[in-house]
């Protein structure tokens, strides 16, 4: 066989993610220049030490990016364009394995680096929870931002009497935590009830993704209302008022 021939069958025998994988890199560096943030795809295995912490990853899945790529595109196309700004995130990593002191994550913000983690293939099988992930991470960051992610007495004085959170999120790692419920006053996953930091960021990812179930729990739950209602204020305050537009039936009632 020629050798032309031999290198055109060579390409036609590709697998079709090579190519498809091409076009979401394009849309993700297209997003970052829009959005003034430098996308990373992580082509290799990294061990990033960090303020306290360290940070662990593999490269990435080309097979898989596409479809990651598009959800991850699709969810943070609602945000203002500023909004990397506003949270002071510089970097985003995409990659796989990835692992906080050797904890499995689907997303780390971490803080100090200015950076954003996502791994692009955890949860893939259930493209809601990584709906959720997208929202609840950046929400984080945008949370420590503000001076009142941890120590946040205004949001506390909204729980139940007697309520306390638990040891963190880090420590309520169970299957099923991060499902929606409706059988906890003023929560929508026990997974809410870990951490101050880790409510606010659930209520904030779901009201993003289930707005439906959201709306049926606020007007029935007096306490996730107060809730909705003050982080309706502090993203307003942020500058992020689009955020709400689709959800102010949810958020005014």
């Amino acid at each position: 066989m020629p050798k032309h021939l031999r290198l055109w069958v060579a390409i036609a025998l590709l697998p079709t993610y090579c190519f498809s994988q091409s076009k979401a890199v394009e849309s993700l560096q297209a997003f970052g220049v829009e959005y003034g943030v430098e996308i990373s795809i992580q082509r290799e295995d990294f061990d990033t030490e960090a303020a306290g912490y360290r940070v662990i990853g593999k490269a990435i899945n080309e097979e898989g990016l596409e479809s990651y790529a598009k959800l991850w595109l699709s969810e943070f196309r609602r945000y203002p364009i500023d909004v990397f700004k506003k949270a002071k995130v510089k970097k985003v990593i995409l990659c796989t394995g990835l692992q906080v002191n050797e904890q499995i994550r689907a997303a780390v913000p971490a803080f100090d680096l200015d950076a954003m983690y996502y791994d692009t293939d955890l949860g893939a099988k259930n493209p809601s929870y990584q709906r959720s992930v997208v929202h609840h991470e950046f929400f984080h960051m945008l949370d420590y931002r503000s001076g009142q992610m941890r120590k946040d007495p205004d949001w506390a004085k909204l729980n139940p009497s007697g309520f306390k959170y638990g040891d963190g999120g880090s420590k309520m790692r169970t299957s099923g935590v991060g499902n929606l419920t409706k059988e906890i006053p003023g929560f929508i996953t026990r997974y809410g009830t870990s951490a101050i930091e880790e409510d606010k960021a659930e209520l904030f990812a779901h009201l993003m993704i289930d707005p439906e179930f959201m709306a049926e729990r606020v007007a029935a739950d007096p306490f996730l209302l107060a809730k909705s209602e003050l982080l309706r204020k502090r993203l307003e305050a942020l500058g992020l008022s689009e955020l709400l537009e689709s959800k102010a039936t949810i958020l005014n009632r």
